[in-house]
């Protein structure tokens, strides 16, 4: 186990390296001049120019540069945003819970129906409701998630009237920010009508999330029926099935937890899916996210920002992978023999 921890840590290390170099080297292949991509701050005197150019230690050799740049890293200090003219970091963390707050909604919906529709498709394999729901998962998963969005856009809001199309709350209402996570903000206010907000917010929430979850439940109804029609073919479920298990009592007991072990790992492409589809989806619904803020920052060339996000956003999404490899290790012990026999 200890010999596992070693390398994930280590490719973890490894990759958070080259994320960072190529982050820096950004800073250099950006147009312009490099003390203003690095500083985010266009309007400087010369004597400024200077300090800031010894600050940033581009007056040094590049590995020189590298390591004031991880060290400015570590500490938070990503420079000024163009547009904005204000720290990114703190402008990253403005739009952090948006994205979060919706992410984690798309993945409530995306388990609460993609296991148990892979776990119903795996058990009636090769019946007509597996048929159904693998073809609709198939059709669904090959269909693009803006396409998806601008459909339910279409249908429900501009035809239906049902939903709002963009936002996060209607105009009438103000929120203060406390947390940054809209329902909690609502929760904690003093408002008066709190109810109407809450329903306000709820309905601004389900078309971006609906559109978010579809891609990453199809995946989940694809590895769950795949990994159920495996564990149907163990010996010990026939074993079980012989003892005169009813069929509930068969898959709580048996099927379920040990189909769901396997895929625990694929959980980090389900994350890297709902990352990348997660800026589309902010685009496509006007919400105020990270995906939303770096579309904005490509958009107006402010380079920062975009050096910023890209070490950021990868920085996260590769740790996530590891701790979840990590996890699945600690908790399949299949996983840990079968590491041992090829150590």
């Amino acid at each position: 186990m200890f010999v596992y921890l070693l390398r994930r840590i280590n490719l973890l290390f490894t990759t958070l390296i080259v994320i960072s170099v190529m982050s820096f080297s950004l800073g250099h292949l950006f147009p312009g001049d490099p003390v203003i991509n690095f500083s985010g701050k266009p309007s400087l005197t010369y004597s400024e120019y200077q300090d800031l150019s010894q600050t940033l230690a581009l007056d040094k050799s590049y590995f020189e540069q590298y390591l004031a740049y991880l060290k400015r890293s570590f500490n938070g200090d990503f420079g000024v945003s163009f547009s904005s003219q204000k720290p990114i970091l703190d402008e990253f963390l403005r739009v952090l819970p948006a994205s979060i707050e919706l992410s984690l909604y798309a993945l409530l919906v995306t388990l609460v129906f993609g296991l148990p529709l892979g776990l119903l498709a795996g058990i009636k394999n090769n019946r007509l409701i597996d048929r159904i729901i693998f073809s609709v998962a198939t059709i669904l998963n090959s269909i693009p998630i803006f396409w998806v969005g601008l459909l339910f856009i279409l249908i429900f809001t501009l035809n239906m009237n049902w939903l709002p199309m963009s936002g996060r709350l209607t105009l009438l209402y103000e929120v203060p920010s406390i947390t940054g996570f809209l329902l909690v903000d609502i929760a904690l206010s003093d408002l008066a009508n709190k109810s109407y907000v809450y329903t306000d917010a709820l309905r601004h929430l389900i078309l971006p999330t609906a559109t978010l979850a579809v891609l990453p439940a199809t995946l989940v109804i694809g590895m769950m029926r795949s990994s159920v029609i495996h564990v149907m073919g163990m010996p010990y479920i026939k074993a079980a099935q012989t003892k005169g298990l009813t069929s509930w009592q068969l898959i709580t007991r048996h099927v379920f937890r040990n189909a769901l072990l396997p895929i625990i790992p694929q959980f980090g492409l389900l994350f890297n899916t709902l990352v990348t589809s997660t800026m589309i989806t902010e685009v496509i619904f006007s919400w105020p996210g990270i995906g939303n803020w770096i579309i904005e920052a490509i958009y107006q060339r402010d380079f920062p920002a975009i050096q910023a996000s890209l070490l950021i956003v990868a920085s996260m999404m590769i740790s996530i992978n590891v701790l979840l490899e990590i996890a699945h290790m600690m908790v399949n012990p299949l996983m840990r023999k079968e590491f041992n026999a090829t150590k």
